[in-house]
């Protein structure tokens, strides 16, 4: 595909050149924001013994996905706009970017959150605030592209809880019921969970051609019928659009709106906390995740406290009578060796 070329070609010239960028792991996801666009990436660990991750999204530029915000019907591609600059840090549970201007500041939370029975943090919760730092109120929506990959080798593209397969443009109203869409690869599922749980629900999803998405600074009808090849440019190329129209915030007030992106899972997401400092994903995160102090001794008791917090948590899930996961099962299993590899250096 011809966008495919081009931004392999963009992606070899961006990592000789060089970059900042914000990388955060928890549980079996990893997320990277691109410091220099404010562009995101997640990614789930495929692989627990080697370390292998799987892009949700497709990575090979990141600037293919992104939030548009309309203001009083003036369309701002955040990230690319010189009006609303913008700042990233990390925050409790994730990270934080901000994009500021005169009229509206948009903050943009990623959280590590996870699904039903999980346990690890399997997926991000994202969270955009838009407030009205105008002298006026103001018409303000958001618009996520998110330039989906998973699904286009197996011609799959996308399922929901009530569509089997989606290979086709199609718009979801507002009327819809579709709980979650799902892009599903070989390795890796991406879920996009729509409404429930505190979330709140797009008015419209639309799931076409990149490039034809790409190109609408906004609306675009869907075409029932339609492929998702647009000749010459691309073949197979699709993506999903999930629109929050604009609707008026008084000046001084704010609007909220969230989704979750992340691994699939039937059950959902509760949205409950990531991990504790005793969780599987906190243990995970500071053995795994983390490499050993150089000092002998701090590592030694740092590891003993993992060692005794990671069968509490064992004991604690037994005692809980729920059936083990082969993921909890394997997170265990990976911790125990990378203790064990540890303890040849004391």
């Amino acid at each position: 595909m011809m966008k495919r070329f081009l931004f392999i070609l963009m992606a070899l010239f961006l990592l000789l050149a060089g970059g900042a960028g914000l990388e955060l792991k928890q549980g079996i996801v990893k997320l990277v924001i691109d410091e220099t666009s404010a562009r995101v990436s997640i990614y789930k660990l495929v692989d627990i013994a080697k370390g292998r991750y799987e892009s949700l999204l497709f990575d090979q530029d990141p600037r293919t996905s992104y939030a548009t915000l309309t203001f009083e019907g003036k369309q701002a591609k955040l990230g690319d706009s010189a009006e609303y600059r913008f700042s990233v840090k990390q925050i409790e549970g994730g990270a934080r970017i901000e994009f500021r201007s005169a009229s509206c500041v948009v903050t943009e939370d990623l959280l590590f959150v996870g699904s039903d029975s999980a346990a690890l943090a399997d997926g991000m919760l994202l969270k955009y605030k838009m407030e009205n730092v105008s002298q006026r109120d103001a018409a303000i929506g958001i618009r996520l592209l998110l330039d989906t990959w998973l699904g286009e080798k197996s011609l799959q593209h996308f399922r929901t809880d009530k569509r089997p397969k989606v290979a086709e443009e199609l718009a979801l109203e507002a009327r819809s019921t579709d709980a979650w869409i799902s892009s599903p690869g070989d390795r890796a599922d991406l879920m996009v969970v729509l409404g429930g749980n505190g979330l709140v629900r797009p008015e419209q999803v639309v799931f076409a051609n990149w490039k034809r998405l790409n190109d609408e600074p906004w609306g675009m009808d869907a075409i029932p019928g339609r492929s998702f090849t647009l000749l010459p440019y691309s073949v197979n190329d699709s993506a999903i659009a999930l629109y929050w129209q604009a609707t008026m915030v008084a000046k001084g007030s704010s609007r909220e709106i969230s989704l979750v992106l992340g691994s699939f899972n039937e059950k959902g997401y509760p949205l409950k906390a990531a991990g504790t400092d005793d969780s599987t994903a906190a243990l995970f995160a500071k053995s795994v995740l983390t490499a050993a102090s150089l000092d002998s001794v701090q590592s030694m008791q740092s590891d003993l406290v993992i060692a005794r917090d990671l069968v509490a948590n064992i004991d604690q899930a037994l005692a809980s009578g729920k059936p083990l996961t082969a993921e909890q099962i394997a997170a265990w299993r990976k911790i125990l060796e990378t203790l064990e590899e540890r303890k040849k250096g004391y």
